[in-house]
């Protein structure tokens, strides 16, 4: 391919040609995929040296930039366009986007190897109804495969007639905003904080959202009132961290109980334990009262857009007659490929390589933060929660150096009544991990 560069050479070969590849990508005139020349052929049209070439490709790969694979030469990674013609030549200028945001797995430790292979497994072995209109439940299969799963790993009582698959969570959320409508309920409690996209999620769909705090025993279940539903992350509460209380357990079910509502129970990282024995779902406790969600956006990846519920019997076909009037379809080959991916036990496996992968991270953090900082919410989940009043201070700082994060002010739905920082350790690739621990490093220390 053609490749036009203006390159500044007054601070260097190299340093010009780096400057030159990150302009260029980051306004968009190098997307996201795209093939570089080989460092020969651009060295010959740019009358370079090889070596000078390789080095400045290595460099931009280590920023972000760049993503090199054996055999499929040197790619532009992804990376938000800023669009415009930003003078990037200033160092303090460069923009070298360190993503400490929560919400996402490793997604370059995704299984591709045996996940491909999965995938040509159900192809060939599969009747032709693979390929035909999906039951509005999910496809069997996956429904029993999934059964077994959840049982085993997270104390669920689940049988696959009572299991809907979805695209995801955040999908999941409009299928029961109108089950619960369909049953005369208009107000939903929410923990406050929580993910705004499900509160807006839930507003979306015609629900009153009612806020309800959130302590370090987790959703104050004692303010929930005649509301006819509560969305909450008992095992791992996102953000603040922490775990409902044993006694608040307790509560909730007995809540839901005498006034008829359902529990929401977002189990959305329960994989990831490190420093505990896992916690069972809540959905064990009562099953004819609470929801069970789970999701393969943590344990796999989000782009498979693969999620279920485990419904209590009254809520089945509500929920089966909202997939089918919100068209909420999902893939049936990557149904197949999931629930295959379940009885070889390769999710399994998965789930224990990346449990180790994540507690390294989250070891490597927490020798940055605990010093300075209370970081709760450790035991568990791909985040930590930094306490300290300083939140809008520091995200500023970070911000200020190029590194992405946010503070529990982004997440509050009513009032704000703690604050701190939300650091996602699971997302940045782990190539470079290293190097987005040295830059936050840099912001504590300087505050």
């Amino acid at each position: 391919m053609d490749l036009a560069l203006e390159l500044d050479l007054r601070r260097g070969r190299r340093i010009g040609l780096e400057d030159a590849l990150r302009q260029a990508i980051v306004a968009g005139r190098l997307p996201a995929g795209t093939r570089l020349p080989s460092s020969r052929v651009l060295a010959e049209e740019l009358g370079l040296g090889r070596a000078t070439v390789v080095a400045a490709f290595e460099q931009l790969a280590i920023e972000g930039y760049l993503v090199a694979a054996p055999g499929s030469g040197t790619r532009v990674a992804s990376i938000p366009a800023l669009g415009g013609h930003a003078d990037l030549a200033a160092p303090e200028r460069r923009v070298l986007h360190t993503d400490l945001l929560p919400g996402e797995p490793d997604l370059g430790s995704f299984p591709r190897a045996q996940w491909a292979s999965t995938i040509r497994r159900v192809l060939t072995t599969s009747g032709d109804d693979l390929f035909s209109y999906d039951d509005p439940r999910g496809r069997r299969e996956l429904r029993v495969a999934l059964a077994a799963y959840v049982s085993r790993a997270r104390g669920v009582h689940a049988h696959p007639d009572r299991i809907v698959v979805v695209p995801g969570y955040s999908s999941a959320i409009p299928l029961l905003a109108d089950a619960f409508c369909a049953l005369g309920i208009t107000r939903v409690a929410v923990e406050d904080p929580c993910l705004p996209p499900h509160a807006r999620a839930l507003a979306a769909a015609g629900q009153e959202l009612v806020p309800i705090p959130v302590d370090d025993g987790g959703l104050r279940v004692q303010d929930l009132g005649d509301e006819g539903a509560v969305l909450c992350t008992p095992t791992h509460q996102y953000p603040i961290g922490v775990a409902l209380a044993p006694d608040r357990r307790g509560a909730l079910v007995t809540w839901a109980r005498e006034t008829g509502g359902w529990v929401v129970e977002d189990d959305y990282d329960g994989e990831f334990r490190f420093d505990r024995h896992p916690v069972g779902a809540l959905q064990g406790l009562d099953p004819s009262r609470v929801i069970y969600a789970g999701t393969a956006s943590k344990s796999l990846a989000p782009g498979l857009g693969l999620a279920w519920l485990v419904l209590p019997p009254a809520l089945v076909e509500p929920v089966v007659q909202a997939r089918r009037r919100r068209r909420a379809a999902v893939s049936t080959i990557e149904q197949a490929a999931l629930a295959d991916f379940i009885d070889t036990g390769r999710l399994d496996r998965h789930v224990r390589r990346m449990r180790s992968a994540y507690r390294r991270r989250r070891d490597a953090l927490l020798s940055i933060l605990v010093p300075r900082y209370e970081v709760i919410g450790i035991a568990a989940g791909l985040h930590v929660t930094v306490v300290t009043e300083r939140e809008r201070e520091l995200v500023e700082r970070a911000t200020s150096r190029s590194i992405a994060l946010l503070g529990i002010g982004d997440h509050v739905v009513a009032e704000q009544t703690r604050s701190g920082l939300v650091v996602g350790y699971s997302r940045a690739p782990a190539h470079a991990f290293a190097a987005a621990l040295e830059r936050l490093a840099a912001v504590v220390e300087d505050a």
